[in-house]
């Protein structure tokens, strides 16, 4: 339908027509439904947008219910109106067609519902994917007269809400993970992590020496013992494998249970030491 310098807008009348001659540059208008069982034969391309038949809609949205498996994989989606185009032609779906629902990626670039879906496919193909702050997903597991310990997969998780309790973490204690925590505006009572490894040049622990510096007491769990990625693992399963010098300070020692030496952080944040 369309071609320039950032991709195409292709149509066909069934998702089963996506091949090898398809790619990321391209915009997908598609005459099938819109259950998963249809998106998912195209997700392997990544294309820049895609748009299916709703099907009529039906029960339980069925017509329309592949829209979250795209935007599972970040790709804008919407379903074309049944009663604006015909099922199982692309080109009249592109001609004619009306937007009537879109995923959240296709939301956050602009497509809303009642859109020509020519409109909205060349906005696809315009403009570049809008970002998408990630979910802060923070669990406390554990609470007591001492303080929290939280469970972050990531420190990319951690906001205000933590003050004051241990962050516990999925992800290594390199370099990177003493910057976001030096940046932090709020303080913590220590940070425990994954050692990665600890990976070339003990890379993976890296972080946790600069640590010392804000007075933070910081320790990494080995990776044999927690899955890498997984905070509640670190908490629940970590045994420590490498430490700074200030949670050396305060009782913390390697081959302890990470819930140990979490505790015995909040007790030194509380200045309850006795």
């Amino acid at each position: 339908m369309v071609e320039g310098p950032r991709g195409r807008i292709v149509a066909m009348d069934s998702v089963g027509h996506v091949d090898e001659r398809n790619d990321v540059s391209d915009v997908l208008i598609c005459g099938s439904h819109g259950a998963p069982c249809a998106t998912q034969l195209m997700v392997w391309c990544r294309p820049r947008g895609v748009f299916v038949h709703d099907a009529g809609v039906g029960l339980g949205e069925g017509g329309m219910s592949g829209l979250k498996l795209l935007d599972a994989y970040l790709i804008p989606g919407a379903t074309v109106d049944g009663n604006s185009a015909r099922i199982s032609d692309g080109r009249d779906m592109y001609e004619n067609g009306t937007v009537s629902r879109a995923n959240q990626a296709a939301m956050l670039m602009g497509i809303s519902e009642g859109m020509p879906v020519r409109e909205a496919a060349q906005m696809l193909l315009d403009r570049n994917p809008a970002f998408r702050a990630p979910a802060r997903r923070q669990i406390r597991v554990h609470a007591d007269e001492l303080g929290s310990v939280y469970a972050l997969d990531t420190v990319k998780y951690a906001d205000s809400r933590i003050a004051g309790g241990v962050l516990c973490m999925g992800s290594h204690a390199a370099r990177a993970m003493a910057d976001y925590v030096e940046d932090m505006d709020y303080r913590l009572a220590g940070v425990i992590t994954n050692d990665a490894g600890p990976s070339k040049d003990q890379s993976g622990i890296a972080g946790l020496a600069r640590l010392d510096g804000i007075g933070m007491p910081a320790a990494a769990v080995g990776c044999a013992t927690a899955r890498v990625g997984d905070a509640r693992s670190t908490y629940f399963q970590g045994r420590i494998s490498a430490l700074n010098e200030t949670a050396a300070s305060i009782g913390i020692e390697k081959d302890q249970p990470a819930t140990e030496a979490a505790r015995l952080m909040l007790r030194h944040a509380s200045g309850k030491n006795g």
